[in-house]
């Protein structure tokens, strides 16, 4: 396969967004760090290590309650002290969503965390050779794909919980020239407004609000693109009905290598993209 010059410039693109984020990471490590609270660090180990080891071993049929009382009885055998215990699991059932925050915060600052930082290959599939317009990153982490879009003259608007990593985007960005509008809130705390977005993006996300704001804030023709594990839910076609008052133009489950977690194994993968009719029926 002959390689053009203009395939050799978008390699040489995307290997240099890598390792600018890599150094910027490692810049920004000792001032975004001071952001994270240390009694939350226990679950930078819990989460990945303890929980995701015992569902796997007990095929994921664990209640979160049952989950609590392993890691309980593990802390126990391990000469923690009972008013630790308490304090983690008093941690671990009233502040999930601080947690989960200060845990990518974490995620995104170690240079070990397996993930790919380069964009989904999947919206690089989708938006080639689109008009550029108004995109939304929903949960958009440390920005990969936000820059990527950013970078091909979408205006691209985004939001996470983990405050490193909207810091870490923001500062990419801003040593690219290019800008991005973000916010460092939940989902649910998010104003996702009316008809503004020409392109939604999941990329290994997925809606924790009600659809119908997602399908509120596209323009008539505006598409969502998504990407994610079979295991985000739990019947193996929910997601594509998620989208039902969208019209489905491509949906399909795929055996590939993910771009977060598993060890990056590969595993099943779906797929979706679903436009916003530009007219009712009539």
């Amino acid at each position: 396969m002959r390689i053009t010059r203009r395939d050799r410039c978008k390699r040489l693109t995307a290997c240099s967004l890598i390792v600018m984020t890599a150094l910027l990471v490692m810049l920004l490590c000792p001032i975004i760090a001071t952001s994270q609270k240390s009694e939350y660090e226990f679950y930078f180990d819990f989460r990945p290590v303890f929980q995701e080891k015992v569902q796997e071993e007990n095929h994921r049929l664990l209640t979160r309650e049952q989950v609590f009382d392993k890691y309980a009885a593990k802390l126990r055998s391990d000469g923690i002290d009972e008013s630790e215990i308490a304090r983690r699991l008093r941690l671990l059932r009233t502040e999930h969503a601080a947690l989960e925050a200060d845990f990518y915060s974490r995620f995104y600052l170690d240079n070990n965390s397996d993930f790919s930082r380069a964009p989904n290959q999947f919206l690089m599939e989708m938006v080639k050779g689109r008009q550029p317009g108004i995109a939304l990153d929903y949960g958009m982490g440390q920005g990969r794909n936000s820059i990527y879009l950013a970078s091909l003259g979408w205006q691209v608007w985004g939001f996470d919980p983990a405050e490193a990593g909207v810091a870490i985007a923001q500062k990419e960005a801003e040593s690219l020239g290019l800008t991005l509008h973000t916010s460092t809130v939940a989902d649910s705390d998010y104003d996702f407004g009316k008809e503004q977005f020409d392109l939604v993006l999941f990329s290994w996300a997925m809606p924790l609000i009600p659809v119908q704001k997602v399908v509120d804030s596209l323009k008539p023709g505006g598409i969502v693109v998504m990407e994610c594990g079979t295991n985000f839910l739990p019947d193996r076609n929910a997601m594509l009905h998620l989208f039902d008052a969208l019209v489905i133009e491509r949906y399909e489950i795929v055996w590939d290598k993910p771009d977060w977690a598993w060890g990056r194994r590969e595993v099943d993968i779906i797929r979706l993209v679903a436009r916003k009719p530009k007219a009712e029926r009539q």
